[in-house]
């Protein structure tokens, strides 16, 4: 399984030591929250959710989707 498709993966870097990553892709926000992509867009579109635009990527901020879902981090 590719690191981007599986959220838990992706905080762990190559080395092995944990780290907190500051965004996340749409589908791994998505999988991490249990939310689907489409309402991530609505929360994003009411300002409750910061999303990050580099290049041509969308990037959740993480600290925006854990304040959403209730989860210190």
């Amino acid at each position: 399984m590719h690191p981007e498709t599986n959220p838990r993966r992706s905080l762990i870097s190559q080395s092995g030591s944990n780290f907190t990553p500051l965004t996340y892709t749409l589908n791994a926000a998505a999988t991490a929250s249990g939310l689907s992509r489409s309402t991530l867009y609505r929360h994003a579109a009411a300002g409750r959710l910061r999303l990050v635009k580099v290049g041509g990527r969308t990037l959740v901020n993480a600290a925006s989707l854990h304040t959403l879902v209730g989860v210190e981090g």
